[in-house]
Formats: C-alpha cells, structure tokens, sequence
C-alpha cells in the first residue's frame, strides 16, 4: 500500500497497472481518459482504477490530487469484502465511475491519508495491518460521503459541489450558467471567482469541456453524424462545434475518429 501525491499531476500517457488505485482530486481540472473513454476531473472527485483498466491524464491545468494504490489480500483487504465499497454495479457505467465528495470531507481524509503514510513507513509488524485499518476507513468513509445531495444551508464548496455534479449529469441541455448559480445560492461574480478558485478554469469553459467529452465519447462509440453528435452533445451549431473541438484537442471531430478507430483495430486482442 503507497499514498502517492500528484502536486500538480503532470501529463502522462496511456498506460496500466498490476494494482488498484484510488484517485482523490483536490483542485484544477484535466482530462482522465479511461478505456479510451475521456472525462473532464476537477475538484472533489474520487474515482476507482481496476488492475488492468488502461487510463491516461491530458490537458491538464493545476490539477492536484492523491493516489493510494493497493493490492487486495486475505486480511483486511479481501475483495469480497471490498468490491462492495469500491467498484461500480453493471447498471452504473461509464460516469457512474467517477464520484463526487465535498471540500469538508476531503480535509477528513487528509488525516486518514497521513496516518496510513505514518504506518507504511514502520517497520513494526503490526503497521500494515495498522495501515489496512486506515485505510478501510478511507474506504468506507468515500463510500459514505460521495452521494451528495443539494442542501439551501451548504457552505459555498459543499455548494459548488454541487454545482460541479449538477454540470456534469445536464451538461448536453441547454444551461445558463447565472441560473445555475442563482439556483445553488451564489451570486454571478462571487460564483465565477469561487469557480475559478477551485477547478482553475471558468464555468464557461469548464461547461464546453464536457460537452466536448460527451462528443468524444459518441465519435468513438458511434457511426453517429458528426452534426448529430454536435447537437446531441448541447451545441447548437456545429461550426462551433467543430471549432471548439479542434481548437481544444487539436484535430477535427473526424479526424478524432478516424484515430480512435485506428488505435482500436491495431490493439492486440486479449
């Protein structure tokens, strides 16, 4: 077991482990691609690497976070006893993968993550069991606190949390982001500045970035149009689309595709 800060985490290819990881997010944003499937990070996510599950960090921007990486055993960590806590149910793929916590709960974790460092580092016999034990409360403390729900007396980062969970789940409809503030409380210039403070880019932006991820995923999913996806993803004009797509990723939505598709055909089989 290894507690391994990103401060920030700098780019890195597509890549897979002979562990388990679990991944916090405390600040910036960035691109996580995750079998081939991209998703924009910012603050107050935690997400769940499987031993074999190949992923990859691009475009990213102050993005600080915290791997814990492990491996099951026959002791603490039997993975009967922890699948339940950490990986999602066939109903709830793809963005199910990635959870969200609120600020106050990423301060608790910060102790239990010094104390299973604390416990590594001794050379008693008894610290990796010591260390298990903490990190079974992490574990189960993650569990417990990443379903948030909306609440009128939140602070402002349980707040922007939610905000935050709120873009992501609507981010293909139309969205005026001054109502999405007034709605969880925040006035159009503190919540653009709290924003900004907190995933180092603009709601704005922040909001084409998913829509964007959306698209991605469908150009590598689909034989959609391109148009289609467009509209599908919440654009509505593809000139703007195609233009945001290639000013951010660097190629067209077609190319994009014609990529991924590559990528695919050319990976040896299992």
């Amino acid at each position: 077991m290894a507690v391994e800060p990103r401060t920030p985490q700098p780019l890195f290819p597509l890549h897979e482990h002979d562990f388990h990881e679990i991944v916090i997010v405390a600040s910036g944003n960035g691109w996580h691609v995750l079998n081939d499937e991209p998703h924009l990070l910012s603050c107050g996510e935690v997400f769940y690497l499987r031993t074999g599950d190949r992923h990859a960090f691009d475009e990213v921007h102050d993005l600080y976070l915290t791997n814990v990486l492990y491996r099951p055993n026959d002791i603490l960590l039997r993975p009967d006893r922890m699948g339940p806590y950490l990986q999602p149910t066939a109903a709830e793929a793809s963005e199910r993968r990635y959870w969200q916590i609120s600020e106050h709960v990423l301060d608790r974790l910060s102790a239990l993550l010094a104390s299973i460092v604390r416990e590594s580092q001794k050379p008693d016999a008894a610290s990796e069991l010591m260390a298990e034990s903490y990190f079974v409360q992490l574990l189960v403390t993650l569990w417990r606190e990443r379903f948030a729900t909306d609440g009128c007396h939140l602070s402002p980062s349980a707040r922007l949390t939610q905000v935050l969970r709120y873009l992501r789940h609507h981010c293909t409809r139309p969205i005026e982001i001054d109502e999405v503030a007034h709605r969880f409380g925040f006035a159009p210039r503190s919540f653009r500045r709290v924003f900004r403070e907190a995933t180092a880019t603009t709601p704005h932006d922040y909001l084409v970035k998913l829509r964007l991820g959306h698209a991605m995923r469908a150009l590598r999913a689909t034989d959609d149009k391109v148009t289609d996806i467009a509209f599908a993803s919440g654009f509505n004009d593809a000139n703007h689309f195609s233009y945001s797509f290639s000013k951010l990723i660097g190629i067209s939505p077609s190319q994009y595709r014609e990529q991924a598709r590559a990528a695919r055909l050319a990976r040896p089989s299992a």
